[in-house]
């Protein structure tokens, strides 16, 4: 069992990390919620999203804390961050205008431009944020399934 200390310091830091790649995700929701994403203020904006990204950075932090092993704590750090990793493009798809990818409303160069830019976005942004979200998460799975205490052992009958 680690010392607070270490406990404490891990915990801050996986929230911290979870609570910036969260933003990511909350961001595009929050955009796509409003009713007019580009008059959108950008102070309160900003003020919205660096309170919910302390917000969930503080309740990550607490929660990873109340794990007595560094190893599961860890563990469960690496899921949350992966899953948050890999939700972040979807997420981000939200705010995209899907309709300049169809030839009929942009003209067929316009489409085929949009069409390679959103294959290059995909490519430069999405490979690394799905891989490395799914290697985060499959780690952290790893991480919790070898920590669990091993099973009481049988009592012999005499």
């Amino acid at each position: 069992m680690p010392s607070n200390s270490v406990k404490w310091i891990v915990s801050i830091v996986l929230g911290l990390l979870i609570g910036k790649v969260s933003y990511g995700v909350l961001l595009p929701l929050l955009l796509a919620g409003l009713p007019d994403p580009d008059a959108a203020d950008g102070d309160t904006m900003m003020y919205v999203g660096t309170g919910v990204w302390l917000l969930i950075t503080v309740v990550a932090a607490v929660l990873l804390a109340r794990i007595a092993d560094l190893r599961r704590l860890i563990g469960w750090g690496f899921v949350v961050l992966g899953v948050a990793l890999m939700l972040t493009i979807p997420a981000t798809m939200l705010t995209m205008d899907f309709s300049a990818h169809q030839a009929a409303t942009a003209g067929a160069q316009a489409a085929n431009d949009a069409n390679t830019a959103l294959f290059f976005w995909a490519l430069i942004f999405g490979l690394p944020y799905v891989g490395g979200g799914l290697a985060l998460t499959i780690l952290g799975a790893v991480l919790i399934r070898k920590s669990r205490e091993p099973a009481a052992p049988a009592t012999p009958t005499i």
